[in-house]
């Protein structure tokens, strides 16, 4: 899977969009959160209970998230983002597919939890980290 940003520098230099169209076709599928969740999962090597315990989320919802019977709220997803260990990119991603809004580097809870994604931190580390700069952990 390309990033977003190697899409769009690709975009930019092509002389053919409709070839591009055409080689990228795969990259421009659209996900429900639930088919999101599974890639991640192949992608990451990891299991729902591992990725649900990671997320400390109980774990009949958690399952029903990845089943696609439940809509998880924002901070439910950025959860899923911890007990996942993803990347800063992978979680947008997450919260688009969760019809959530992005991180956005202006607010101070998002930013620090950016940073807190940046570090690799688990979600208890990250919502100890929340807590002490005086933000509302996840």
């Amino acid at each position: 899977m390309k990033t977003t940003n190697e899409l769009k520098n690709e975009i930019a230099k092509t002389k053919d969009m409709e070839k591009w169209m055409v080689e990228n076709e795969k990259e421009l599928q659209e996900y429900s959160l639930a088919q999101y969740l599974e890639q991640l999962l192949h992608v990451h090597g990891c299991s729902k209970k591992e990725v649900i315990a990671g997320a400390d989320m109980d774990v009949v919802y958690g399952y029903q998230i990845f089943q696609g019977k439940k809509n998880p709220s924002r901070s439910n997803l950025l959860k899923i983002a911890f007990g996942f260990s993803l990347t800063v990119e992978e979680t947008e991603r997450l919260l688009y597919y969760g019809k959530e809004e992005r991180l956005y580097p202006r607010v101070k809870r998002d930013a620090y939890i950016m940073y807190a994604l940046y570090q690799k931190y688990t979600l208890q580390q990250a919502n100890q980290y929340l807590y002490d700069k005086g933000q509302e952990p996840l």
